[in-house]
C-alpha cells in the first residue's frame, strides 16, 4: 500500500494541469489515470462537435470545464457534476460537459479522480457505442485495484465535497 504522493510519483495517477488567468489560482484538483489523460491530450481535440451543436469545439469545452473546476468556480450540481445512481451509493461521479463525460471519484473534499471517459453521443441512440454502466464500473475497478492507504474516497453531500 502507499501514500497519495506515492501514488503520485509512481504515476499511477497524474495531477491534470491547466492555466488560469491571472489573479486565479487552485481551490479544487483534478487527477487522472494515465490514459484519461492521454485521451484528454490526444483524442478530444481530434473530437467534432456533437449532436448538442454546442459553441465550443470539445477541446474548447474541456479546458472551460476543467479551469472552471480547479479554480474554485461554480460548479452545478446535475448539469455540471453529478453523482452516478446506478449501482446505488457507489460514491462514482460525474463531470460533464456539452460533449465529453469524464468519470471518476471524490479522493477528499475538493479533489477529484477521473478513471474513465466518454464522447457524450457515444451514450445516446442512435449511435450508442457505450453504456454509463460500464464507465461506472471501471471507475469502481480502478479505484479497487488503487494500492492506497487508507480511504480510497471520501463519502458525502455535493455540497460537502466540491
Amino acid at each position: 500500500m502507499a501514500t497519495f504522493a506515492k501514488i503520485l510519483e509512481d504515476k499511477l495517477v497524474i495531477p491534470v494541469v491547466v492555466r488560469l488567468g491571472r489573479g486565479r489560482f487552485y481551490d479544487r484538483f483534478l487527477y487522472a489515470y494515465p490514459d484519461c489523460l492521454k485521451w484528454m491530450k490526444e483524442t478530444v481535440p481530434t473530437l467534432e462537435t456533437g449532436r448538442k451543436k454546442s459553441a465550443q469545439t470539445p477541446a474548447e469545452q474541456l479546458i472551460l470545464r476543467l479551469q472552471q473546476w480547479v479554480s474554485g468556480d461554480p460548479i452545478k450540481k446535475g448539469p455540471m457534476f453529478k453523482e452516478m445512481e446506478y449501482p446505488r451509493d457507489n460514491d462514482v461521479w460525474e463531470l460533464k460537459t456539452d460533449d465529453l463525460r469524464l468519470f471518476g471519484w471524490m479522493y477528499q473534499p475538493k479533489k477529484f479522480i477521473v478513471a474513465s471517459h466518454g464522447y457524450a453521443d457515444d451514450y445516446k441512440v442512435p449511435t450508442k457505442t457505450k453504456d454509463y454502466a460500464d464507465d461506472v464500473r471501471a471507475v469502481m475497478e480502478a479505484r479497487q485495484a488503487l494500492p492506497l492507504d487508507g480511504p480510497k474516497f471520501v463519502k458525502g453531500k455535493f455540497d460537502d465535497l466540491v
